[in-house]
């Protein structure tokens, strides 16, 4: 019996270790698997060329280097958006390969996305998806990137589209947002579940879908981590692909648990219920390691915060579950005028729900934040 798995990780060049260390001996990271998502699935109207117009525009922003290549895609890549009956509706783009000459010489053919669009959320994020796809083919030109960093690409752009709606479509992030964390439910569970299987048995047919797993997680670390150079690098790389990867196989996880916070449930007394509000604050900086505010006195933080508190001057977010969401903290002067604006927050895919409930009881200070400048540890890709 012909081994595909072992075939498959040979292609990819990952080994069967790296895949257990992150998806099957931890628990994944809570932040990924859909809690306090909304349920909000029809966005406003979008239609799908208007859809096809956003991720070029967020791939423009998030990669710059990258900028002639994805107008290319966007003017110049054949593309279907109907929904045919009877088929099961499953995107995908097409690379069509070389077309050869009469002077024997391949020449690259353009390649084509199938994207069946019905207005969703999800039909969104799908049309960044497979405009990913078809970026990243371009880019590589004649050499084929295996499968899994192909879907690493993909991905990527979903975390650009993310990112850039929520600055340029405060509207429409919600949508997103909770759609993202409903396709983590099918990516990190069934076809989790079908690569479990092959890790633990083997397997003599192919399933694609061994390759969503680790890719979303790679591609969140990248988001996260990773310069607009590099990824540009990265989708140019071809079958090279998995040597910029590679980093990551001599990590413990590439994803640390993040989101861990306790619920903070009512508690006997206004100086215990105090205390736990201040440490619910305190475990949200320590969360937001890049935030700087570990770095300060405990005691002048302590501080800091209980004034705040005090003022009526700072906004804990809790969500359904009493798990804190993050925080908002500002200062005005002796006008009104607010002179300081802070926020943090445990996992960046919560912002939208964070903002929902600042807007319910703060709503000046949410149209403040929303139109404050993005500090790189709150709001996307590093420059």
């Amino acid at each position: 019996m012909a081994d595909i798995f072992s075939e498959w990780l040979r292609t990819n060049r990952v080994d069967d270790a790296f895949l257990r260390r992150n998806l099957t001996d931890h628990a994944l990271p809570i932040f990924l698997t859909g809690a306090g998502a909304s349920g909000r699935s029809m966005p406003p109207e979008t239609s799908a060329e208007a859809a096809w117009e956003m991720a070029a525009q967020a791939l423009t922003a998030g990669i710059p280097e990258l900028s002639r290549l994805i107008r290319f895609v966007q003017t110049r890549v054949p593309r279907s958006f109907e929904v045919q009956q009877g088929r099961d509706g499953r995107a995908f783009t097409y690379d069509r390969g070389d077309r050869g000459d009469r002077g024997g010489r391949g020449r690259k053919t353009l390649p084509f996305v199938s994207c069946p669009y019905r207005g969703t959320a999800s039909d969104i994020l799908t049309v960044a998806h497979e405009f990913s796809h078809a970026l990243q083919i371009v880019s590589s030109g004649r050499s084929t990137m295996p499968p899994l960093s192909r879907e690493v690409c993909a991905f990527v752009g979903e975390q650009l589209l993310l990112g850039w709606v929520r600055q340029a479509r405060p509207a429409l992030s919600p949508y997103l947002e909770t759609a993202w964390l409903t396709d983590n439910s099918r990516y990190l569970g069934t076809d989790l579940q079908s690569l479990k299987t092959a890790l633990e048995s083997g397997s003599d047919t192919y399933d694609y879908a061994w390759n969503y797993p680790i890719a979303r997680l790679l591609a969140q670390s990248i988001g996260q981590e990773w310069t607009r150079k590099k990824i540009a690098a990265l989708f140019r790389s071809g079958e090279k692909a998995p040597s910029l990867l590679k980093d990551y196989h001599d990590r413990p996880r590439i994803l640390q648990q993040r989101y861990v916070l306790p619920g903070m449930h009512d508690a006997d007394g206004t100086v215990a219920g105090l205390y736990r509000q201040i440490g619910g604050l305190l475990l949200l900086d320590l969360q937001d390691m890049d935030a700087g505010a570990v770095d300060r006195s405990i005691g002048d933080r302590y501080a800091r915060l209980l004034q705040s508190m005090q003022d009526r001057s700072v906004f804990l977010a809790l969500d359904r579950q009493q798990v804190p969401l993050g925080y908002v903290l500002w200062q005005r002067d002796g006008e009104g005028k607010t002179v300081h604006l802070e926020h943090r927050i445990a996992c960046r895919q919560r912002l939208p729900d964070l903002l929902a409930s600042l807007e319910s009881h703060c709503p000046q200070v949410a149209m403040e934040l929303r139109h404050a400048k993005p500090t790189d540890s709150s709001w996307g890709i590093r420059q």
